[in-house]
């Protein structure tokens, strides 16, 4: 857990058990500090996880993530996603599961976080967390949900960051996600530590969702097929024209 704290920023939306703070989203304030976000071996991650286009049609596809998060995901500026993901074997698929995170363009600021099972070479939503700031990873072969946490009366972005961190471990039972750890870091203390909580008894609520397929874009023509044919019918002339020459 430790790799993981620091990992978001901003808030406005109550936690229970955490007294007078809670998370949410803010869009105005300073940009937050860049995150530690773990990046899967290029050699195992899907295809998708490295097509940022690719995710967001899939995600935005997806009719059990909400409409908001479907209808603002659109490209940043260089038309580039605000999507990140991180891979592994969490539900014991036919392949790796997918971790997708939605952000916000410029800052990263974590929108929502979904898991996504590979069924027969499709895949499908098995967990959602749309409660901003959030984030997603895999963590030793089990699901990791961190929320930052802000105070609800905060007027504004608060300039020294969060006053502390949710962290939730999930691991996968029975067809649905089921809470393993819980723990809330407070970082007004002069020496923070993380504090276990008690867990949750009933399985996360899994999204009903339908396999999506990857829909990953096809291939590119190379560009050295017009010289080819050019080449090809350049020599045809050249032949035709010494043919001619020649008789």
């Amino acid at each position: 857990m430790t790799t993981a704290m620091g990992a978001l920023t901003c808030a406005c939306v109550v936690v229970s058990g955490c007294g007078a703070t809670g998370t949410g989203a803010r869009k105005e304030g300073p940009a937050p500090s860049p995150s530690v976000r773990p990046t899967p071996p290029a050699s195992l991650a899907p295809a998708i996880a490295r097509d940022k286009r690719a995710l967001a049609t899939m995600v935005r596809r997806d009719t059990s993530v909400s409409e908001d998060v479907r209808e603002d995901l659109t490209p940043c500026a260089g038309d580039d996603y605000p999507v990140a993901t991180d891979s592994g074997d969490l539900t014991s698929g036919d392949g790796p599961d997918l971790v997708v995170n939605v952000t916000t363009c410029g800052n990263g600021l974590g929108v929502a976080a979904y898991v996504y099972r590979m069924v027969n070479g499709k895949y499908q939503n098995v967990f959602a967390d749309e409660r901003p700031p959030v984030y997603g990873s895999v963590q030793g072969g089990r699901l990791e949900i961190i929320h930052e946490v802000y105070r609800v009366d905060d007027p504004g972005f608060v300039p020294n960051g969060p006053t502390g961190q949710e962290s939730v471990v999930y691991a996968w039972r029975a067809g649905h996600f089921v809470q393993v750890a819980r723990a809330y870091a407070d970082f007004g203390s002069s020496t923070p530590t993380v504090s276990p909580e008690p867990t949750s008894t009933e399985p996360a609520p899994r999204p009903d969702s339908d396999p999506l397929d990857p829909d990953l874009p096809t291939a590119t023509p190379s560009v050295s097929a017009p010289a080819l044919v050019g080449a090809g019918s350049g020599a045809g002339s050249g032949a035709g024209s010494g043919a001619g020459s020649g008789g």
